[in-house]
């Protein structure tokens, strides 16, 4: 049996075209931006539930490294959403961002030296605690103390100041 020449040329085109189409798909693919590459770098310290002990996401932390205590330069409260990650809160030498992005509080960038964590509270599983940090490490003061809470009429974490 022999293939005339225009049923190979037919064959080389589709194949030519197939090739073509694999070639989009995969440079696309190549392009998409990985929802989790914001959390290379950073380590997941706490999980955050509601009162009926529903998921409200997780703490993500990247740690300052000019000090040995602890000092943190960005905090993240994201949750998986299916293939994607919707970043729920973030805290970093800009301020206080909400899951739509937009500044709660702005930090002053050239005094910012970064925040620790105030110790876990057990029986709160829906809010956290930070305080900035000075040049060396060492907390300001009680006036730069921040409660991050978990809003349930508004279905988002807020700050307010420390007690």
């Amino acid at each position: 049996m022999t293939i005339s020449k225009r049923t190979t040329l037919r064959i080389i085109i589709g194949c030519l075209i197939l090739n073509c189409f694999a070639g989009v798909s995969a440079k696309s693919r190549l392009f998409q931006v990985d929802p989790f590459a914001i959390l290379k770098g950073c380590k997941c310290i706490r999980s955050l539930k509601g009162k009926s002990g529903e998921m409200l996401g997780y703490i993500y932390v990247k740690e300052n490294n000019e000090y040995t205590n602890v000092v943190l330069t960005t905090l993240l409260v994201v949750k998986e959403n299916g293939h994607k990650l919707d970043t729920l809160y973030r805290i970093d030498s800009k301020g206080f961002f909400n899951s739509r992005g937009k500044a709660e509080l702005k930090n002053e960038v050239k005094g910012y030296h970064g925040f620790k964590l105030a110790k876990e509270l057990k029986k709160h599983t829906d809010l956290f605690s930070i305080g900035f940090t000075d040049r060396n490490g060492k907390a300001y003061s009680d006036d730069n103390d921040f409660l991050i809470i978990w809003d349930y009429k508004k279905k988002a974490f807020e700050y307010y100041p420390a007690p």
